[in-house]
């Protein structure tokens, strides 16, 4: 409940801020003429939504900033400096998922929530839950932003082929070739995409990553390695 109360009190005063400029402005309409009234209360307004909506924006990532500590940290019984630590499995797994569904639940709609769901993901997937980590995934696909969307597309599509659900799999990684993101360029998905091509066009996956070694792009040692895979390792 109490998450429920801050994210209601956080939205109770962002409208009695704007009421009380509605209310001013009505209290003095006499003052202005015409349609001016209305677009300065318009003005006014946005401009507090403006606010409202940026502060949102830093509360959110920063939320995620903390679920995203959270993952990274280790289960150990000493202290390691500029790491947090847990003293069990357990105690990770129940602290990260509390901060993550604090994001999804605060912050809906938001890119934050499209990470949170990310890492939700990558959280079910290390503990074995499949079905779980795929939903998540799906999610964090249809979320707001490019960069988490891809890198869920990337994830997705790994547990998809792993899975034997070739063309699902080439879809995800398609998708990305044609959308790159900073995170994961166009070489570096299109290697994904070769890696479905292995057993029912070697020949095309040969040529994708010939072309991949041939650019000398940071995907590079990537491609050679599944070169290798092809019996034709440079």
């Amino acid at each position: 409940m109490q998450r429920f109360r801050r994210k209601d009190l956080k939205r109770d005063r962002f409208v009695e801020e704007v009421g009380e400029r509605v209310e001013y402005f009505s209290a003095h309409r006499k003052q202005f003429v015409g349609g001016g009234i209305a677009a300065l209360v318009l003005l006014v307004g946005g401009v507090g939504y403006g606010g409202y909506a940026r502060q949102r924006g830093i509360d959110s990532q920063a939320a995620l900033l903390k679920a995203t500590t959270l993952y990274g940290g280790v289960v150990t019984t000493e202290s390691v400096p500029g790491v947090t630590t847990f003293s069990t499995e357990a105690e990770r797994v129940e602290e990260v998922t509390r901060a993550l569904d604090e994001v999804t639940l605060d912050y809906a709609g938001t890119a934050a929530a499209t990470g949170a769901a990310y890492y939700s993901g990558l959280l079910d997937r290390e503990q074995g839950n499949a079905t779980e980590a795929k939903a998540h995934f799906e999610a964090a696909v249809r979320g707001k932003g490019s960069e988490y969307p891809a890198l869920a597309r990337l994830a997705l599509g790994g547990m998809l082929l792993a899975e034997g659900d070739v063309e699902a799999a080439r879809e995800h990684f398609q998708a990305i070739v044609d959308n790159p993101t900073r995170t994961i360029p166009k070489d570096r998905a299109s290697i994904e995409v070769a890696r479905t091509l292995l057993q029912s066009d070697p020949q095309r996956a040969r040529e994708m990553l010939s072309e991949i070694q041939a650019a000398n792009s940071p995907a590079s040692p990537l491609a050679a390695d599944l070169m290798e895979t092809l019996g034709e390792g440079s």
